[in-house]
């Protein structure tokens, strides 16, 4: 399982700290909290770790195994789809080992500590592998709303610098490779990306280290990410931090000739106001919440939404309604599940086998992306072809 108590300089929030290092110091203020997302990625990481733990270095009775996975399964928390998340997780594991010319030494949900390139750094690597010169870490994601990658990936980074901390005094210079793996099924599926130790500790050198030290002082320069995916998004100074405003408003300049935009400003203005959306929906989010605690907002106040109506007792309610002649078809709704819903339900390779010939893709309505969407780009032409041969 993830670990209940987190590094002053996270591995996890690594990629926010490394480019701006004040927010470090600035995050401090702010009260730590959790959500259901992060409550349903801490229970899919436990059957997850269940799984790789049974095959790989508890064998366990089938008894044992459904018993553990049982207790798992009554939190509130649990959705079918982590069953089919997490045995991707492990197949994922098992093909990894067989690349090893010999069973490799396996670790789960093992302590990291790169404290040698980040003070008091520490982390939770989900599975480690070392064999045949390679060093191979891999996280389990299960969140849907973001792909990560794993290229140059800060925070599996940092956990691969933790882990040659752990090992190195035990296999030496051995270990050559890093290998490292994102495996985020409900969001890309598998990532991977591998670079030599020599590049690693010298980015842990040249680029943690230094950045590492302005961060623990609160020094540096702030760097706003306008990206709205970016750096910013799960900064817990987001809606009040002065220097993202001030990077949103920068926006405004003085008008030149000519009086329409080319399409080198447009890209630039694209690129530019990207977070705008995101940055005006979490001042919102703020200014309530502070409305709320009896802080006033000039301008603003908190309001009741929209009211919801719900059945009193729903058995109760349908059976009144039968006999108050209200057809008992008309009752209950009967809706398709779609395609993506059962995948989700029955997990990928579970829904490959079962619905293999039953599913057409037809290709997407052309849309907007920046030039490092890994993504072909749209060609009119193809496209029109395909609709006509689907």
């Amino acid at each position: 399982m993830p670990p209940e108590k987190h590094a002053y300089l996270s591995a996890s929030g690594s990629s926010r700290w490394l480019h701006c290092t004040p927010s470090a110091r600035l995050e401090a203020q702010f009260p730590s909290a959790s959500s259901p997302y992060a409550e349903a990625g801490t229970l899919a990481h436990s059957i997850a770790e269940l799984k790789a733990r049974r095959y790989f270095l508890e064998p366990m009775s089938t008894r044992t195994y459904n018993a553990a996975m049982k207790k798992l399964k009554q939190s509130e928390h649990y959705d079918l789809a982590m069953d089919g998340a997490t045995d991707e997780y492990l197949d994922y594991l098992k093909q990894l080992a067989m690349t090893f010319s010999e069973p490799p030494f396996v670790a789960l949900e093992t302590r990291v500590d790169f404290s040698h390139w980040v003070p008091g750094g520490f982390g939770t690597a989900d599975c480690i592998m070392i064999g045949g010169g390679r060093l191979c870490v891999c996280d389990y994601k299960n969140g849907a709303g973001v792909p990560v990658d794993a290229t140059v990936n800060s925070q599996m980074m940092l956990y691969a610098l933790g882990a040659l901390s752990v090992y190195a005094p035990i296999f030496g210079d051995s270990i050559q490779d890093i290998h490292l793996a994102i495996i985020q099924p409900h969001a890309g599926g598998v990532k991977e990306w591998c670079c030599p130790r020599t590049e690693l500790e010298e980015w842990g050198e040249t680029v943690v280290k230094p950045a590492a030290q302005l961060a623990i002082k609160g020094e540096g320069e702030f760097r706003p990410s306008t990206d709205p995916n970016g750096w910013c998004r799960f900064c817990k100074a987001k809606a009040q931090c002065r220097a993202r405003a001030e990077a949103m408003l920068s926006l405004e300049s003085e008008q030149v000739e000519p009086a329409l935009l080319t399409n080198e400003e447009l890209g630039d203005l694209l690129q530019r106001s990207a977070g705008l959306a995101a940055w005006a929906e979490d001042l919102k989010a703020h200014a309530l919440a502070e409305l709320l605690n009896g802080r006033p907002v000039p301008g603003y106040k908190a309001v009741a939404g929209r009211s919801t109506r719900t059945w009193t007792d729903m058995d109760e309610a349908f059976s009144v309604l039968q006999t108050r002649n209200v057809p008992e078809a008309m009752l209950w709704e009967r809706k398709p599940v779609t395609v993506a819903g059962l995948e989700k339900a029955l997990g990928k390779k579970v829904f490959a086998q079962a619905a293999a010939g039953l599913v057409a893709k037809k290709p997407g309505k052309p849309t907007l992306a920046p030039e490092s969407d890994p993504r072909t780009a749209y060609d009119p032409a193809r496209a029109a072809f395909q609709s006509e041969v689907g």
